[in-house]
Formats: C-alpha cells, sequence, structure tokens
C-alpha cells in the first residue's frame, strides 16, 4: 500500500513535460477578418437575432406568469 503511495508522490514531483504551443504549426502571415467563421456584418445579425429571442422569449415568460397583462 505505502509503495503505492511513494510512486504517486514521485511521479507528482516530477516535472512536466513541456508541450510545444500551437504557434509552431499555425501559418505566418495568415490574417483574417472572421471571428468564428463569421464577418462583422453576419456576427451583427446573430447577436441582434440572440437579443431578439432573449426579449421575446423573456416576454412570453411573463405573460405565462401573469406579471404582465396585454
Amino acid at each position: 500500500m505505502s509503495g503505492d503511495i511513494d510512486d504517486l508522490r514521485r511521479s507528482a514531483l516530477e516535472e512536466e513535460e513541456v508541450i510545444e504551443s500551437y504557434e509552431t504549426y499555425a501559418a505566418s502571415g495568415v490574417g483574417s477578418d472572421r471571428i468564428f467563421g463569421m464577418t462583422a456584418a453576419e456576427r451583427m445579425f446573430v447577436s441582434i437575432g440572440c437579443f431578439l429571442v432573449t426579449l421575446l422569449s423573456g416576454f412570453v415568460l411573463l405573460l405565462a406568469l401573469g406579471k404582465i397583462v396585454l
């Protein structure tokens, strides 16, 4: 039993492997204005859509709970 604990302690104290960063594999000099594969205009429409869905679901929830009346 104590041998297992000693092995675990020894493995915890050993130095970790150094992992190479992804920059070495990334293509150099490639620039893009796309984030998440979308242009700025597409991201704007997605954010407006998310806002409208949140607005509508909040309104429906308040209406269903009887907190507001039409």
